[in-house]
């Protein structure tokens, strides 16, 4: 586990905010039993993304605080954190402007411009040295028992579970790797 930390520990500042987004929102899906083993890490991931500047990443961060330890998510925002408060307050403003008038063609070609810009700045300046563009997280480790081709047996394999991002387009995904069990003496 410390060896996830570690690497989220060292990509986590680089990351857009969508990409820490998509660290941080799996946590509510995934099994107890991997809640509970991976509890340290997730709380080390709740706290790095409460030390950076978007307000959207601090407001997942500030509801996912108590969830590793007691499954709940807190939702006392708005008296807690000022910040929270103009988020959703940003929030509200942009819901009610987008409900008055439609999307305009302009609008959107503005955002996909900007996006165009931003993707150009992440090849800039995006990538890990000695490791390229792309980056793999270990999130979990476990076994699982699948099915033989007959149907009648099963086999048991280690399942990890990965994160993949790629700096030079800022896609990320999560993916399993099936590996067989060896016996160990």
């Amino acid at each position: 586990m410390t060896t996830v930390i570690d690497n989220i520990r060292l990509c986590f500042h680089r990351l857009s905010l969508a990409m820490k987004l998509k660290l941080l929102l799996p946590t509510l899906r995934r099994p107890s039993c991997t809640v509970d083993e991976m509890k340290d890490g997730l709380m080390e991931i709740v706290q790095l993304a409460t030390l950076h500047s978007y307000p959207w990443a601090l407001m997942v961060a500030d509801i996912l605080k108590s969830f590793p330890d007691k499954r709940s998510l807190n939702l006392d925002l708005e008296e807690q954190n000022p910040n929270i408060r103009d988020t959703l307050g940003e929030l509200r403003g942009k819901h009610f402007q987008l409900k008055q008038k439609p999307k305009s063609a302009t609008l959107r070609e503005e955002r996909l411009q900007k996006s165009m810009e931003t993707a150009q700045q992440l090849k800039r300046s995006a990538g890990v040295p000695d490791q390229g563009d792309m980056i793999q997280i270990k999130l979990s480790e476990h076994t699982e028992n699948l099915p033989k081709a007959g149907g009648q047996d099963s086999t048991t394999k280690l399942v990890d579970t990965m994160f993949e991002m790629n700096y030079a387009t800022g896609q990320g995904m999560h993916f399993k790797k099936y590996k067989p069990m060896t016996n160990v003496s």
